[in-house]
């Protein structure tokens, strides 16, 4: 199974940087999201994450988004429900999220949707624009 690499460079600011790495099942998601079709982009993420955990036990993916708007909410949600569909099938799955310090309504928009979904993400506040580790 391949790596998936989306705007590793940034080029595109509408969308977040995403690399998923099959070697260690590792993900990490980082930018803003505020593109109007970011169904299609985040329909690959899950597709990945799909394909990848039919054959692996445990996953780990690092949010460090700073805003999305409406679209993007929607596939961060269908992400997250995908996840924890997973767990039904007794997969180990781990969110961690990075939020400004200040940034309550991000964190109450993380708030909700871990809620919705019934699923725990780590949501770690930061001083940095987001600090993620590999």
């Amino acid at each position: 199974m391949e790596n998936l690499s989306i705007n590793a460079t940034s080029q595109n600011k509408q969308i977040p940087q995403i690399f998923l790495n099959a070697d260690n099942g590792k993900g990490e998601i980082t930018g803003a999201s505020f593109h109007e079709n970011a169904f299609y982009l985040y329909r690959e993420v899950t597709n990945w994450i799909n394909e990848y955990l039919e054959e692996n036990n445990a996953f780990s993916l690092t949010f460090g988004v700073n805003y999305f708007n409406t679209p993007s909410s929607k596939g961060i949600f269908d992400i997250l429900t995908t996840l924890k569909e997973w767990t039904h099938e007794n997969k180990i799955i781990s969110i961690k999220w990075y939020v400004f310090e200040n940034d309550d309504d991000l964190y109450e928009d993380i708030e909700t949707m871990a809620e919705d979904v019934e699923l725990n993400i780590s949501i770690i506040m930061s001083d940095k624009k987001h600090q993620i580790a590999s």
